[in-house]
C-alpha cells in the first residue's frame, strides 16, 4: 500500500444464530476483507498487510449473543486460542451484559450454569447511542436483543461460549459451552465497565469525531480506521457513504470532510511476519 491510500473493501457479513456480523477491516483467516475498486481491487488485506493486528466489526444482534470470554495474553497459554481484547461502540440504545457480581466466585458460576441462573451474575446495562465499552480479555460479556454495536478487537475468533440462555442450535441441540476454558479465562480482578466516549489501550486508540466542515487529522505514524456512524464524508476525496469503513495507510495527513459523526481508530503497527 502507498502512503496515505485509502482502502473500501467488499461486503462481507457472517449470518449467526442470533443475527448478522458485518466484518468490516479484517486480515483474519476466518473472514479476510477483499479490497473493493482500485488498482488492489481483489486483493485480500491479509495480502496486503500479513498480521494486520485489528479485527473491527459492525455487529447486528437480532437476538441476544452467548455469555462468553476471550482468552488474554496471559491465559491464552493455559486455554490456547488467540487472545482478544475489544471495544464496543454503541451505534443504538442497547442493552449489554458486561462484568460479574461482585464477590463471583467459579463455584458460582458453575452452579449458575448448571442451574440456568446465569444472569442472575451478569452486570446489564441500559447502553446509550455513543457511549463505548472496554472489554478486556478475561471479562465475561454478552450482547443483548437488539443492540447495533461497533466492535474494534484484536484480530481474533477465538470465543470460550460460558453459557447459553439455554437456546438450542439449527439442529434443536444446545450449543457446545466451553465451561472449564471459560473459568480458566476469567479474570477476576477486572472491574465493572463504565461508559466512556474514547479508548486508548496497549492495541488500539479510539476515538468518536462530531464533523462540520473540514478537519486534518496527523496519519503519518500508523493505520487508521474511519467508520460514518452518522451520514456520510469523504477522506482525502474518496467517498465514506454512512455506515461503512475505510482504511487510511500512514504516511500522509488526511482530509475529513463532510457533516458525520466519525468514529476514528488508530494503531501503531507492528506488523507480525
Amino acid at each position: 500500500m502507498k502512503q496515505g491510500e485509502i482502502l473500501k473493501f467488499r461486503e462481507n457479513v457472517h449470518p449467526a444464530l442470533w443475527g448478522l456480523e458485518s466484518w468490516e477491516i479484517s486480515a483474519h483467516p476466518s473472514g479476510p476483507s477483499i479490497v473493493d475498486g482500485g488498482v488492489l481491487a481483489g486483493h485480500t488485506l491479509a495480502e496486503l498487510e500479513p498480521g494486520f493486528p485489528l479485527l473491527v466489526k459492525v455487529i447486528d444482534a437480532k437476538e441476544r449473543l452467548s455469555v462468553q470470554v476471550h482468552p488474554n495474553e496471559e491465559t491464552m497459554h493455559q486455554t490456547g486460542g488467540e487472545p482478544k481484547t475489544e471495544m464496543w461502540a454503541m451505534l443504538e440504545d442497547g442493552v449489554i451484559y458486561a462484568g460479574l457480581q461482585p464477590g463471583s466466585s467459579p463455584d458460582d458460576i458453575a452452579a449458575a450454569v448448571r442451574s440456568g441462573s446465569f444472569e442472575d451474575l451478569l452486570v446489564r446495562h441500559e447502553a446509550k447511542k455513543g457511549e463505548v465499552f472496554f472489554i478486556p480479555g478475561g471479562l465475561v460479556h454478552a450482547i443483548g436483543a437488539g443492540a447495533l454495536i461497533y466492535e474494534v478487537q484484536q484480530s481474533s475468533n477465538t470465543t470460550f461460549r460460558l453459557y447459553d440462555w439455554n437456546r438450542v442450535g439449527k439442529d434443536g441441540s444446545p450449543r457446545e459451552l466451553h465451561i472449564e476454558k471459560s473459568l480458566k479465562a476469567i479474570d477476576y480482578s477486572l472491574p465493572v465497565p463504565v461508559p466512556m466516549t474514547d479508548i486508548k489501550c496497549q492495541f488500539f486508540d479510539f476515538c468518536q469525531m462530531r464533523l462540520n466542515g473540514d478537519v486534518e487529522l496527523n496519519a503519518t505514524d500508523g493505520y487508521t480506521v474511519l467508520f460514518a456512524a452518522e451520514g456520510s464524508f469523504s477522506a482525502n476525496g474518496v467517498e465514506i457513504p454512512r455506515r461503512t469503513s475505510a482504511l487510511v495507510a500512514p504516511g500522509a495527513p488526511i482530509l475529513l470532510h463532510g457533516c458525520s459523526l466519525v468514529f476514528i481508530t488508530r494503531k501503531k503497527l507492528q506488523i507480525r511476519t
